[in-house]
């Protein structure tokens, strides 16, 4: 498995029981299971963790926005190098053996890097960013092709939040 592919789905199971914490939260202090005191504390907590997920989850997003547009520059790339190959065999330079062997190689790795981008793509449709509010991935000036994006993934918050709920 794809590390971007782990962390996503790791971030987005935290987000989702997280929610469901929140919600059950809710519906005891409705159904006057809890106090409110205890109601305010416990949801001050759950805030602040889904706010911490919340925000490693845009950044993982963003690398895997990143991801994509690396992986579509490495897709041009071996489309160039493919029609050379096919240029060079057409011309007579290569033979036939090294042309398939060369045209293979190329087309396997554009396969691949297919994939995991329509991948990619298919798990950040499946993120539904708040409504008026979506993820920027803020570019700073860099050296070229180094993005914020790039930086250490920071990690949710390890506080336990109450198993009560």
């Amino acid at each position: 498995m794809s590390l971007w592919k782990y962390t996503f789905e790791l971030a987005s199971k935290d987000l989702e029981l997280l929610r469901k914490k929140k919600q059950a939260l809710d519906d005891l202090l409705a159904a006057n299971r809890i106090s409110q005191p205890t109601y305010e504390h416990i949801s001050k907590e759950i805030s602040e963790s889904l706010a911490d997920v919340e925000k490693y989850l845009e950044t993982v997003i963003c690398k895997m926005k990143s991801r994509i547009e690396d992986l579509e520059k490495q897709i041009s790339i071996l489309e160039i190098f493919l029609a050379n190959v096919e240029i060079l065999h057409v011309a007579g330079e290569i033979d036939d053996e090294t042309y398939e062997k060369q045209s293979r190689a190329l087309s396997i790795g554009l396969e691949s890097m297919r994939n995991e981008v329509n991948e990619i793509k298919s798990a950040l449709e499946r993120v539904t960013p708040k409504p008026a509010e979506t993820v920027k991935c803020e570019e700073e000036t860099k050296a070229p092709g180094e993005s914020s994006c790039e930086e250490k993934l920071p990690e949710p918050s390890s506080e336990p939040i109450s198993e009560a709920v």
